[in-house]
């Protein structure tokens, strides 16, 4: 009887303890799960980690290599469709080349700004990784090495299987960028 009651010791103690307490981060992460779920009965976070993070610095120099990136093809392609008699393509070619050129006038605007404020260090963003086991409707469903983008104050940015997919929406942190496109 002695042997049972040891060996039912650990079960009993997991029972009475309930769900183990979320961390805010794991929090958000769980109401992102019910948007699209629905209520949860309940989720275990099997494996958590911080994989990283994403200074206003570092997306400005990502945006900054990607919108220049874009302009020196938009470029080339213009001169392609000149040489080869397509001038309405050319146009617009150069045409999305001259607005990459003022979105990156707009990018150095913004860090400037960030500069004056002291804000290029502060960070913007943490990548976690984790896995879990979420039920709802009494369904459980697994979630395996899904990465996420959250900002210090929980805001999740994005959420995907793939880690650099959640930076997607990483431009809309920084202050302005979205109204460079208008």
């Amino acid at each position: 009887m002695k042997k049972l009651i040891i060996a039912l010791f650990p079960l009993l103690l997991l029972i009475s303890c309930g769900e183990p307490e979320l961390t805010p981060v794991q929090e958000a992460i769980k109401q992102k799960i019910e948007g699209q779920l629905g209520e949860l009965d309940y989720i275990s976070f099997s494996n958590f980690e911080l994989i990283d993070s994403s200074r206003f610095s570092d997306e400005i120099a990502r945006r900054r290599k990607t919108i220049e990136t874009r302009r020196i093809l938009n470029l080339k392609k213009g001169e392609e469709f000149r040489n080869s008699g397509k001038p309405v393509n050319a146009g617009k070619k150069f045409e999305a080349a001259e607005k990459d050129g003022k979105v990156l006038e707009g990018i150095n605007a913004i860090e400037q700004r960030l500069a004056e404020h002291d804000s290029l260090d502060v960070v913007e963003l943490y990548r976690y990784k984790f896995s879990a086991v979420a039920r709802a409707s009494g369904v459980n469903t697994e979630i395996k090495e899904m990465y996420v983008a959250i900002t210090p104050d929980n805001r999740i940015i994005g959420m995907d299987y793939k880690k650099d997919a959640t930076l997607k929406g990483g431009g809309s942190l920084l202050p302005g960028y979205h109204e460079l496109f208008q």
